[in-house]
């Protein structure tokens, strides 16, 4: 009788046990002078794929958390990207990630990232 209670309980864990959550790729659009949306809340482990729509090029960087959002010290940077083309990034802790689009040292837009 042992012998089957373990292997039982086991099993019975195993289905009952909630499977751990997979990670979710969330996309922003870059159209334009606008990130849609240009704040989005994401739980860690989660990525954020930026889609270029154009029209010309575009870039997404790191900036400095308010009042500087468009300043870029260093940090994830896409290079600049044409319509089409995209850049993925993945957030492994909780943070509040600001972020700016500049082509020729215009900031054009900004946006943020929530992690919890």
């Amino acid at each position: 009788m042992r012998t089957l209670v373990l292997p039982l309980v086991l099993a019975l864990a195993a289905v009952l046990t909630p499977a751990a959550q997979a990670a979710t790729t969330h996309v922003v659009e870059v159209i334009g002078d606008e990130f849609k949306p240009d704040t989005i809340w994401i739980k860690t482990g989660d990525s954020v794929k930026w889609v270029f729509r154009g029209p010309g090029v575009a870039r997404v960087r790191k900036g400095l958390t308010p009042p500087q959002p468009c300043r870029y010290t260093s940090g994830p940077d896409s290079g600049l990207k044409r319509p089409g083309q995209t850049y993925t990034l993945k957030f492994s802790e909780p943070k509040h990630f600001v972020y700016h689009s500049t082509v020729r040292d215009v900031c054009r837009m900004t946006g943020t990232v929530h992690v919890d």
